[in-house]
């Protein structure tokens, strides 16, 4: 009992933080659907509540319940008359709409995430429709205010299009689940007849349901469960019957409401709204549960990328083309096309591929619920400035288009920055480590430690008193801290590379890799440049640069440690960033490894370093070094000195160290 309690204690304790965060957002203006969502993160495994939920099959259970009531509701509000008079313009949105959002996207896609085309276009329609729940709260705010048939058209649209975003993201997981390319027809088909078996069976179900509730006598209590039930049962039977559940139920709600002669009207009205209350609330923390923050973040600039290719290319070129022949002002066009806000159905959608196994899924569902972030934030919070600047609202009675273009601009240039504080931040904190500042030489000694002794080394620069030093002692000191300075990252480096090497025997045994897996190999093809599909060309990548290589080509660009770039600069390997000063030598060396690991014109040295690791052979500096020649601009020229001060000074007994301390692979 005490588990449950605590259960029951928790789940009301949020939906109570929830409905406060509702109370102060009204206030505060901004979108209460980001409130809940932030409250379901801090109650995540990565906040302070520390709730650790996966169970994607069950927020997809919920999020369809949820996104059943909430379409419902929505259909109970909405004014027949007035859907009859935008009902083209929203069906053309809903359809043709989705399609041109989803492949401007996709193209963003393509190039933002590095996708193959089919991944890109899943990407695309995951995104490419418009949020019910999103929608109708924020037209039905006091801060909007629209004009009644523009608010109808973004509501109307928000109920019609989800069943062409359900089937193309439905077409396409079963595509990259090995089901083979879809036939044109069969998609077609599948489009026409969810749309039209969802349309008929809400409008006839809905027109049963308030005859039913005619004929019936009940206690007034009931009538609203029953028409609620019942809304969820036409749902459930229209997506069994290969129809679209979501718009029988918004369609139900509309016809339910525009029959005549109902009993407890009122009393369904109030019901529903407040069961719609809870299903988003409820939803929304859910969404946030599920979610990992820190996978989210990574990927946030991306993300942003595709989020405003979304809210000013896509989603305008959309609008501009469904509503070519329409009769709408140019402002009222401007408008539609800027409120095209993307709440819990694309991540709804997003978990589609994390239930099918869809290679990467965990990169969809991170990326869709970035975009929501941002759509939620720039559009949700100027939507008010915006219905005012094109004149779809009535102005308020301060401040002019000036203040509202302000306004609006302050929105998407606060949220980009942090969108960049968060995911450098978020990726910078990955690659922190603590690094040594000696004082003077006995220091630097010290942390050297004995002669013969590898040590991996992490220093800020050399110590004040470094040109004092006698220069054949300098010279051997010079040797061990770039070596060792590379072997520090080569430990880094080899944590990464067993991590992949798990996942790699993973796949081979037929094990899927969880979430937090397929982030982190996303992570490191980011960061290494690599394929995520590919792990054999990620595992080329992520693999250690011999300290010979770092120790001769360091001694060649500083003269052993004498020059000014590496005492002023910590410029050690003879590369110099754009500021002029690496921020410490450590810095210095990721720089230089990252180089071998990542630049094309190194695609040589990884072959025959991948090469020497499927032999069992050593990955040394000998083995590698004739192959550094387009480091410099001298080329072979170059990699001949390499070769010279390697073995004039016997640096190669770092890499004998080195292999000592780092073992074999098995």
């Amino acid at each position: 009992m005490d588990t449950a309690e605590l259960i029951l204690l928790a789940a009301a304790g949020l939906v109570l933080l929830a409905i406060a965060g509702a109370a102060v957002t009204r206030q505060a203006g901004p979108a209460l659907l980001l409130i809940f969502l932030v409250i379901g993160m801090l109650a995540g495994e990565e906040g302070p509540g520390r709730i650790a939920f996966h169970a994607h099959d069950t927020a997809y259970l919920f999020g369809s319940l949820a996104l059943a009531l909430i379409l419902f509701d929505g259909g109970l509000g909405t004014k027949l008359r007035r859907l009859r008079s935008v009902l083209r313009p929203a069906l053309s949105l809903a359809t043709l709409g989705v399609l041109i959002t989803a492949g401007i996207t996709a193209v963003a896609a393509h190039y933002l995430f590095g996708l193959g085309w089919v991944e890109a276009a899943l990407m695309g329609a995951i995104v490419s429709s418009t949020d019910a729940a999103a929608v109708l709260m924020l037209i039905a705010g006091r801060d909007i205010k629209a004009r009644p048939r523009v608010a109808t058209t973004l509501e109307a649209e928000s109920g019609f299009n989800d069943p062409m975003a359900v089937i193309l993201v439905a077409t396409f997981v079963a595509w990259l689940t090995g089901q083979g390319a879809p036939d044109p027809l069969t998609a077609t088909f599948s489009i026409a007849w969810a749309i039209a078996a969802g349309g008929l069976l809400g409008w006839f179900g809905g027109r049963t349901i308030a005859y039913v509730e005619r004929k019936i006598g009940l206690p007034i209590g009931l009538y609203p469960i029953f028409a609620s039930a019942a809304a969820v049962f036409l749902f459930a039977f229209t997506e069994v019957v290969g129809g679209s559940g979501f718009l029988a139920a918004y369609l139900a709600g509309v016809s339910m409401a525009s029959a005549p002669k109902r009993r407890a009207a009122e009393a369904t009205a109030r019901f529903s709204d407040g069961l719609a209350w809870i299903a988003q609330i409820g939803l929304f923390l859910m969404l946030g549960l599920l979610v990992t923050p820190s996978h989210a973040a990574e990927v946030a600039l991306p993300a942003l990328g595709i989020a405003f290719v979304l809210i000013l290319i896509a989603r305008p070129v959309a609008v501009l083309i469904c509503l070519a022949p329409e009769r709408f002002r140019l402002n009222e066009r401007a408008f539609i096309g800027w409120m095209g806000l993307r709440g819990a159905v694309p991540i709804f959608l997003g978990a589609f591929p994390v239930l099918a196994g869809v290679e990467n899924a965990n990169l969809y569902f991170s990326a869709a619920f970035a975009v929501v972030i941002a759509s939620l934030v720039i559009q949700g919070w100027t939507a008010g400035p915006v219905a005012r600047l094109f004149n779809v609202a009535p102005p308020l009675a301060r401040g002019g288009n000036l203040a509202n273009a302000g306004m609006i601009a302050a929105v998407a240039a606060g949220f980009t920055l942090a969108s960049a504080v968060v995911s450098f931040g978020v990726n910078g904190r990955q690659n922190e480590v603590q690094t040594l500042s000696p004082i003077n030489v006995r220091e630097l000694l010290a942390a050297l430690g004995p002669e013969g002794s590898p040590a991996a080394l992490r220093i800020e620069s050399f110590p004040s008193d470094w040109e004092e030093m006698d220069p054949a002692t300098r010279r051997e000191t010079f040797a061990r801290i770039a070596a060792g300075l590379v072997m520090a990252q080569n430990e880094r480096i080899l944590e990464e590379r067993e991590q992949l090497l798990v996942m790699r025997a993973q796949i081979d045994a037929g094990i899927p890799l969880s979430l937090p897996q397929q982030a982190r190999r996303d992570t490191l093809a980011r960061r290494y440049g690599g394929r995520y599909e590919d792990l054999d060309d990620l595992l080329a990548r992520v693999d250690i640069v011999p300290p010979s290589l770092g120790a001769a080509q360091a001694a060649l660009a500083t003269g052993w440690g004498s020059s000014e770039s590496a005492l002023a600069r910590n410029a050690l390997f003879g590369r110099t960033p754009g500021d002029g000063r690496f921020a410490s030598l450590t810095a210095a060396a990721a720089e230089y490894v990252d180089v071998f690991n990542t630049h094309r014109d190194f695609a040589a040295f990884r072959a025959q370093r991948a090469d020497l690791r499927n032999e069992g052979a050593s990955v040394d500096g000998p083995a590698l070094v004739a192959l550094v020649g387009p480091y410099a601009a001298s080329g072979d020229s170059y990699a001949a000195q390499v070769r010279s001060v390697m073995e004039s000074a016997g640096l190669a007994r770092f890499d004998r160290q080195a292999s000592a301390r780092f073992p074999a692979e098995s």
